[in-house]
């Protein structure tokens, strides 16, 4: 009876889950709504991963402040395999919208093989191109368009802020412990900052910092705006999860104060 009772608790918690990602407003890169939720799995350390993306899409939550002061879209880390979808993502689009921004989060491509970061860069391209000229079909602020991203997702953003620098680039750059944007302390050619204000948070300890202090470094180097932090502990990973590390718990406000000091 106990093992019927549990794999029924499973199994509510588990439609819970999906009522939950049904509810989610998301829409295709060509702004067309009805996205089915991505496969999602819900691991024991409490971080849920979408697997595979079928469908590059944006989840959309607005803020309950009117008028919102911009939207942001986050991409979420994993490593180019994964998306960690909670910490990374739906926790981040809650603190955000307590800021007053509307968020979209990226669905980009993973685990799709060698042209991987070549779809996800693609997709991220796409969809800021999307916010920034239809983000008021979909009820998202204008105001101002900024780029944040986990590890990963980090790497995506300072990605995208390079690639559309000619054009249209976001109008902020948010990095959260960024991976793969050096090599021998050198920030790399296809992350590197052009223009774009910047916020960069890593930890000393952490196996990519020398990626975030590359990049503060090269803003520095070309007098771009950066918010850097480097706290000693805090490891790899983080996001928002339940419970932080005590030297990074900070993050929310230094980023906050760097979100209220943009013109």
């Amino acid at each position: 009876m106990h093992h019927i009772a549990a794999v029924v608790g499973l199994l509510a918690a588990l439609g819970l889950c999906a009522a939950q990602a049904d509810e989610i407003r998301r829409i295709s890169l060509e702004g067309k709504d009805g996205v089915p939720p991505p496969p999602t799995l819900a691991g024991k350390d409490g971080i849920d991963r979408v697997q595979r993306v079928p469908t590059p899409a944006l989840e959309l939550f607005p803020t309950a402040r009117k008028p919102a002061r911009g939207t942001i879209m986050v991409c979420p880390g994993g490593g180019y395999s994964i998306l960690a979808i909670n910490h990374e993502g739906y926790y981040v689009a809650k603190k955000l919208n307590e800021f007053g921004f509307d968020v979209a989060i990226l669905l980009y491509r993973v685990s799709a093989g060698k042209e991987t970061r070549e779809l996800a860069i693609a997709d991220a391209q796409t969809a800021l191109a999307l916010l920034q000229q239809r983000g008021g079909e979909f009820g998202l602020s204008t105001k101002k368009i900024g780029v944040m991203g986990f590890s990963a997702g980090g790497h995506l953003a300072a990605r995208v802020t390079h690639a559309t620098a000619a054009g249209t680039p976001p109008d902020f750059a948010v990095l959260m412990y960024p991976a793969y944007l050096e090599k021998d302390g050198q920030v790399l050619d296809e992350v590197a900052p052009v223009k774009t204000p910047a916020f960069v948070y890593v930890a000393a300890d952490d196996k990519y910092a020398p990626s975030g202090t590359a990049y503060a470094a090269a803003c520095k180097e070309k007098k771009i705006p950066c918010d850097f932090h480097k706290p000693e502990h805090g490891g790899h990973g983080f996001g928002l999860k339940a419970v932080l590390p005590p030297e990074v718990k900070d993050w929310p406000d230094k980023l906050r104060a760097f979100l209220d000091g943009l013109k």
